[in-house]
């Protein structure tokens, strides 16, 4: 199963264009989010914000392999397309819309750009800086996304002596220092050559998760009655 949005249609005009593609019963993760929060009066769980995330570390890894920036990386763009399962080795998330994306193939080697993202919570360090950016800009936007599945609210950075940080604190009953040391990865990449390696913090996560395998499957369980009672549109 892919983890990338099938066009099963499409209709191309002069001045708009219309895509088919395959329902998503779920929602965006920003439904998922507004449904949890609806139906428990709490934000999704650790656990199911790092079976998640493992996922979405997986499909921007694949993304950058191929050398395209998504540049427009953020909950809405990721379709929870089925229930979460501990043992399948399939993505439960599509990434979808890539209008702005950029294929690094079509531009010299070491290009790089000077755009400003202006979506509020998702510009990139880089651009608030005045830096070169690349792949920064997905990277910052997987850090964006986590950060509304963990609290419910876009992210905020600041930067201090050791490096660009989120404003929110991370509870004590989070796993803190698994968390900071991937927030502060994605938040401060040296050059447009210095990619944090992805496949390293999806170990991280999933070794986490291996740990707590039954506490995990049982988190997985009260989800999935949440998205039971899912109805589209909400």
């Amino acid at each position: 199963m892919s983890a990338f949005v099938d066009v099963e249609f499409a209709m191309i005009g002069n001045n708009a264009s219309i895509l088919a593609l395959p329902f998503c019963r779920y929602g965006t993760l920003v439904n998922v989010c507004n449904v949890h929060k609806f139906s428990t009066e709490k934000n999704l769980h650790e656990f199911i914000v790092i079976m998640l995330a493992t996922q979405i570390f997986s499909i921007i890894d694949h993304l950058h392999a191929c050398n395209i920036i998504h540049a427009d990386i953020k909950p809405d763009n990721f379709m929870l397309t089925s229930k979460l399962n501990y043992d399948s080795p399939y993505s439960a998330l599509k990434l979808i819309d890539f209008g702005q994306s950029i294929d690094m193939k079509l531009f010299p080697e070491n290009t790089t750009f000077k755009y400003v993202v202006k979506t509020e919570g998702f510009t990139c360090t880089e651009m608030l800086e005045d830096k070169p950016w690349t792949y920064q800009t997905d990277l910052f936007g997987v850090a964006a996304t986590i950060h509304v599945l963990l609290f419910g609210k876009y992210m905020n950075v600041t930067k201090g002596y050791s490096g660009w940080v989120m404003t929110t604190k991370l509870p004590r009953y989070f796993q803190k220092a698994m968390w900071e040391r991937i927030f502060s990865k994605l938040l401060n990449i040296r050059d447009c050559q210095s990619m944090p390696n992805l496949q390293d913090m999806k170990l991280m996560l999933k070794k986490e998760l291996a740990l707590k395998e039954q506490m995990v499957r049982d988190q997985i369980i009260k989800f999935n009655s949440v998205l039971d009672n899912y109805k589209p549109g909400l």
